[in-house]
């Protein structure tokens, strides 16, 4: 027997449900599926996709005529179908999507009584095709959440490990920073605190570089922000600032920065900013006393920095990835934070 011949069997008048529960069910699928329009991602999942086949079949048996596979266009499919098509349905419904427990199976079989053999056999396989999917589901989400509790665990012990740390007091910083890579000058310039005046020496140090990279000498010029302050009005800390601005600006009209392969970060309105700023102060008479490239002119790197280092808030750290690394390797952690005691 064809599926749509199961379809089109009717139910013994004794068996019939009446008019008022057959509203009632056709009102709960309706809103059901037209919840779905409310969904970034309707009609997702299994479920939902063994119930739009049971729609199409018991259209197809009705002999009526689905425009397509929209939320609307379901919901008006749904609104004409006849009883025994909704009652089925009905079945599926719960059958499809209801959670495997004791006390949903009871409710099954209620649903699934007033049904033919073969409609009953196959909505059960679907149920349990269902919970498979849903078990393997449940399964990588466990693991996906073990690992995040891991990486966070592994997280609280990398900001808190001693072996993490380098010291960035002033004279040890200047002299860690003159054998690391320009990647690592990158980092470094990235999150520097232009008011931490007495490490100025490590700063000023990587832009006298002829190898420090032009996003990195970029990343500097655009951040300062004193482009429009008079030195000589400025306090001693905010004046070297400024004279740090004319010295970048001044290497990069002149291209000693040899180097052009990483991406900056700042914004584009900083950027904005400053070229205003130049327009402004041409028209004016008072042009700044240095120059760099044009909006038009300026060609930056695209790859990111790649360094094993962490800076941040004048703190400088080995970088996650590079000590998770190193700590595996070692052994280092197994009784963490007694292992760091030693």
């Amino acid at each position: 027997m064809s599926a749509d011949a199961i379809r089109d069997q009717t139910q013994p008048d004794g068996d019939r449900p009446s008019d008022e529960e057959i509203t009632r069910c056709r009102d709960y699928l309706y809103h059901y599926v037209m919840v779905q329009g409310y969904v970034d991602r309707p009609f997702e999942g299994l479920s939902w996709d063994y119930f739009l086949a049971d729609v199409q079949l018991e259209a197809r048996a009705a002999r009526v005529s689905m425009r397509d596979q929209t939320v609307g266009s379901i919901c008006d499919t749904i609104q004409v179908l006849p009883p025994t098509a909704i009652i089925r349905l009905r079945a599926a419904r719960y059958v499809y999507f209801s959670p495997l427990a004791p006390e949903n199976e009871a409710q099954v079989d209620e649903v699934l009584q007033p049904l033919d053999a073969a409609t009953v056999k196959l909505m059960r396989q679907r149920r349990h095709a269902v919970h498979a999917i849903h078990a393997i589901e449940a399964k990588q989400e466990a693991g996906r959440k073990e690992a995040a509790a891991r990486h966070d665990e592994l997280l609280t012990q990398w900001y808190k490990c001693p072996h993490a740390r380098i010291s960035s007091e002033p004279e040890d910083f200047l002299r860690w920073i003159k054998v690391q890579t320009p990647d690592t000058w990158h980092v470094i310039v990235e999150s520097w605190d232009y008011n931490a005046g007495d490490r100025d020496d490590v700063i000023e140090w990587i832009f006298e570089q002829p190898n420090c990279d032009l996003g990195t000498a970029a990343q500097s010029f655009f951040t300062v922000g004193l482009a429009d302050e008079e030195p000589e009005k400025l306090s001693p800390g905010y004046r070297r600032s400024w004279h740090l601005m004319k010295r970048i600006a001044d290497n990069w009209q002149n291209g000693f920065y040899v180097r052009n392969e990483l991406q900056h970060s700042v914004e584009p309105s900083h950027m904005k900013y400053y070229d205003e700023l130049i327009a402004r102060r041409n028209a004016e008479g008072r042009p700044l006393p240095w120059k760099v490239p044009g909006p038009n002119a300026r060609r930056f790197g695209a790859r990111r920095p790649d360094s094993a280092y962490f800076y941040e808030h004048g703190h400088l750290k080995l970088g996650f990835a590079v000590w998770k690394r190193h700590r595996e390797r070692s052994g280092c952690g197994r009784d963490f934070p007694r292992c760091c005691e030693a």
